[in-house]
């Protein structure tokens, strides 16, 4: 498939998707999707999209729990 943004070649990919849901964050691992090699666009198909929101929706018990550091930065003038 050819990127829509840089026209170069996409590859199929299992990646780690980030996502916010009422406040928490959730992370999806294994998630298929087409990634450009040259500029990094992820695309996920509408099934995937499906699949991610049935999970959200329905919030089963998560795999784990990871802990993440947060930093805040301070504003650039």
């Amino acid at each position: 498939m050819e990127c829509p943004v840089c026209h170069n070649m996409m590859a199929d990919k299992l990646i780690k998707h980030f996502q916010e849901w009422e406040g928490r964050n959730v992370i999806f691992e294994n998630v298929p999707a087409e990634v450009c090699s040259v500029c990094g666009e992820t695309l996920l198909t509408g099934e995937v999209v499906d699949k991610i929101n049935e999970t959200l929706w329905s919030m089963p018990k998560s795999l784990r729990k990871e802990t993440v550091d947060i930093y805040k930065l301070s504003c650039i003038t």
